[in-house]
């Protein structure tokens, strides 16, 4: 597990924020986070690459900087996701992204008290322009926040 801070230039990470921020980003209601046990939850996703498919005109604004830092060889997913405010935190749903083999880089848009955690007990907190890069294989959770309104990242499956 790798936390890279200021993955960008802070202009970049501001430019990501607002463009996820704005009006014309469309946000898509998924019913459960994790698994449908967890159905209490919910949460909005924005799908660049499905299935290493780009169904988004977002890739160049939000993906392009990011990529153009990671360098992968190859792209499964890359998927925006956006969590309303909780009022506890609480684990639920230890999950992999995909049963491939993989790697994640979990990229922080906003500061949050949200968390990753992983099933060994490695907390990463949310912290705006923080990339968190692992391997594919290793169960997580999202913690939600209870401090903002809302805790966004950008989730990159690649090898």
């Amino acid at each position: 597990m790798k936390i890279i801070d200021n993955f960008l230039p802070k202009e970049t990470a501001d430019l990501i924020e607002e463009k996820m921020l704005c009006n014309t980003f469309p946000w898509f209601y998924e019913d459960c986070v994790n698994t449908a046990k967890d159905n209490k939850r919910f949460f909005f996703t924005h799908a660049i690459i499905k299935e290493r498919v780009c169904y988004s005109g977002f890739y160049e604004s939000i993906a392009a900087p990011i990529l153009n830092k990671l360098q992968p060889n190859k792209i499964s997913r890359i998927k925006c996701n956006l969590y309303p405010r909780e009022n506890e935190q609480y684990i639920k749903g230890f999950h992999i992204d995909l049963p491939e083999k993989h790697k994640v880089l979990l990229y922080s848009v906003n500061t949050n008290n949200g968390f990753t955690l992983f099933e060994n007990g490695d907390k990463v907190p949310s912290i705006k322009n923080t990339a968190l890069v692992f391997d594919g294989n290793l169960k997580h959770v999202g913690v939600p926040q209870t401090d903002e309104k809302i805790r966004m990242n950008i989730n990159i499956n690649y090898l």
